[in-house]
């Protein structure tokens, strides 16, 4: 790349790009609701190969880059894959193709033959059997340990649950959701008022991690398994495994060829990127492995991919259609979102008629207005998006269109906050806000108000009793028998959680508010150092970022928001009802000296004795630092059983390891 760009202008890209990248696929991998489609993501992760390369003193064990997929999720048992599952990497191009078998060629020393494949849209598996019984499933993860998902596993209908021979293997694949189930599933989300899976990908991701392995089972998931970990002695090339694989009962695809010539390769790259939407299934583009397993072995990987394979990524597919209206909606933190409606079209496969627009400042950078023809684009199925504007199709009488100005819920004029693209609504008792913020009020990390769910929200804003947050402490037992389906039992168990509320120590009330940059550790701290509301209330943005780790971001934040009329009213009517507006947790000042005090402490692996939450508040209630990361400034590392790749680290550093036990003996 030739590109003049000093080391401290790419240290900040960098930077910028590792964060954004992270954050994309912590949405992509581990809440399996991506944010952005993978062609937006390619370019981000292929900006940041370009400049790591540029500057390879500036390249961390922590990019992304040298990452294996995603994280895995904290609810599942974790499983150490003995051989590492790496990820592919990615050509967008012929040449780029070309580029691949010739660095191939030169490597070998002749022409070799390859196997080509279909790249199915779906999550990675690993099936483990011994003696011809399956006994471990488990996901790709980070690529050294994944997450055991056995008990969902044996679910799914072709994954054979023992094998014609008595063998001890382990095998790779892909789990998917065939596009019918994916719409039978999206369509009864739908019904039941629950948000819709993205793609198929991300809903079989969701599926396979359950921790309900009949909800698993009713998904109607399906898999092809293209390779062997360690294969069999007879089988010596990638073609003869799959089909060793179908012999013994294994789902493959049927569509795998043989071939020697770039010809034969982009004739298969053709014939279904035109066919992608006929078929049952999500792929996203091929997959060109060197057949002969002994070459493979030869040219070996590197630490993040095998050099002798390469998925080629299709372009998006584009549609066009014409938008005739654009509604805004307003989420919890009252970011404005528009969304155009457009004439329903074909695209991926699937019928759309919606697509967002992100925020005002990219619909008036796409110039999009009423009536314009847009083309649209929704690589590997993910959320639908307006490219650009068709302008030889734009009609004569066409006029840009205007933003709004007030807010489409509540009225209130809708601002443009400093450094932030959004357009905002700072009205603390909006109603569209409130029925959002609601549900994240009475979550279990706030002030866990336990069968205060969405569809309740609606039917209490429906009937017009609550307006905010606070007139949950003014319902009565009357009102509550009004909603459909409340019974005795039900108004008693919900006034009781309201009541039991009330009770909370102050930080699950400031976290509960939602109010923009503040977390759960961040409300702590603040009440922490500040004892009770009224004094936060009353604290300049200066005394807030004295506190460790509470920047100017976050005490702007709540300056501003403390600012309103709204919110103090809001405070009131808390203090009013009987809501506890004090901390009553310890100080740091009243903890006695104990072995975990100012220590920073990580935790790992599967506890026995505690879940990982109640551990990690007993070891901050004696003044502990819990973190997530290991590090140098990591005092003990405390671990169970699968313990992966923080326990490793911890030991390549040096970090104190304890034992689940021997850490409970010093709690005791």
């Amino acid at each position: 790349m030739a590109e003049k760009i000093t080391k401290t202008d790419a240290e900040l890209e960098i930077s910028a790009l590792r964060k954004q990248l992270d954050d994309w696929a912590k949405a992509y991998y581990v809440k399996d609701a991506p944010v952005v489609e993978d062609s937006v993501y390619d370019v981000s992760y292929n900006r940041l190969e370009e400049l790591e390369q540029l500057f390879p003193e500036l390249v961390t064990p922590d990019s992304i880059t040298q990452k294996v997929g995603g994280a895995t999720s904290g609810d599942l048992p974790k499983v150490a894959h003995a051989i590492p599952m790496l990820s592919m990497g990615d050509v967008f191009s012929k040449e780029e193709l070309t580029d691949f078998d010739a660095r191939i060629q030169k490597e070998i020393g002749h022409p070799v033959e390859y196997n080509i494949e279909l790249k199915i849209d779906g999550l990675s598996l690993s099936l483990e059997y011994q003696n011809g019984k399956l006994f471990r499933a488990s996901t790709r993860g980070n690529g050294t340990i994944g997450e055991d998902v056995t008990k969902n596993v044996l679910t799914i209908a072709d994954v054979p649950q023992t094998l014609p021979e008595p063998l001890t293997i382990e095998v790779r694949g892909e789990c998917y959701m065939p596009k019918s189930a994916f719409l039978e599933l999206n369509q009864k989300r739908d019904q039941d008022g629950l948000s819709t899976f993205a793609n198929p990908r991300n809903a079989a991701a969701g599926s396979i991690r359950q921790l309900d392995a009949n909800v698993t089972k009713a998904r109607k998931l399906s898999t092809f398994i293209y390779t062997f970990v360690n294969a069999p002695e007879e089988v010596t090339s990638q073609h003869q495994a799959i089909q060793k694989m179908k012999e013994w009962g294994f789902a493959t695809n049927p569509t795998s060829i043989k071939g020697t010539s770039l010809e034969e390769i982009f004739d298969f790259i053709d014939k279904y990127e035109h066919d992608r939407d006929d078929l049952p299934y999500g792929i996203d583009g091929v997959v060109i492995k060197v057949d002969d397993l002994s070459l493979q072995e030869q040219l070996g990987n590197t630490a993040k991919d095998p050099r002798w394979e390469i998925a080629f990524k299709f372009e998006p597919e584009v549609a066009e259609t014409v938008v005739r209206d654009i509604e805004w909606t307003v989420g919890r933190t009252g970011v404005v979102t528009p969304t155009a409606v457009m004439d329903p079209v074909q695209l991926a496969g699937t019928t759309v008629a919606r697509a967002t627009l992100h925020n005002s400042d990219l619909l008036l950078q796409k110039d999009v207005r009423l009536f314009d023809t847009v083309k649209l684009h929704k690589a590997g199925d993910i959320i639908p998006e307006v490219s650009e504007v068709v302008l030889a199709k734009r009609p004569a009488d066409s006029v840009p269109y205007e933003i709004p100005t007030a807010c489409p819920s509540c009225g209130q004029t809708l601002v443009h906050l400093e450094d932030e693209v959004a357009l905002r609504c700072i009205n603390p008792s909006c109603p569209a806000q409130i029925q959002e913020g609601l549900t994240h009020f009475a979550s279990r990390n706030a002030m866990n108000i336990n069968g205060l769910g969405p569809k309740i929200v609606q039917q209490l804003f429906a009937k017009e009793l609550i307006n905010d947050v606070a007139d949950l402490y003014k319902l009565t037992y009357d009102e509550l028998a009004q909603l459909d389906g409340f019974k005795e039992k039900s108004i008693n168990n919900l006034l009781e959680a309201i009541e039991q509320s009330k009770s909370n120590s102050v930080e699950r009330l400031l976290f509960g508010l939602g109010i923009r940059n503040v977390g759960a550790k961040a409300a702590l701290l603040l009440v922490k150092k500040y004892e009770n509301l009224d004094k936060l209330m009353e604290a300049t943005v200066q005394d807030m970022t004295a506190i460790d780790t509470i920047g100017d971001t976050i005490a702007s934040s709540l300056r501003f928001y403390f600012d309103q009329e709204n919110a103090q009213t809001l405070v009131s009517e808390f203090k009013n009802s009987g809501v506890n507006l004090t901390y009553l947790g310890p100080n740091d000042n009243d903890i006695s000296e104990n072995f975990f005090k100012d220590k920073v402490v990580v935790l790992t692996g599967k506890l026995e004795h505690y879940k990982r939450n109640e551990l990690t508040q007993k070891l901050q209630e004696l003044g502990a630092k819990v973190t997530g990361t290991v590090s140098k400034k990591t005092d003990y590392v405390i671990y169970g059983a699968d313990a992966g790749s923080k326990y490793t680290k911890a030991q390549t550093l040096g970090v104190a390891l304890l034992t689940e036990a021997e850490a409970l003996k010093e709690l005791e």
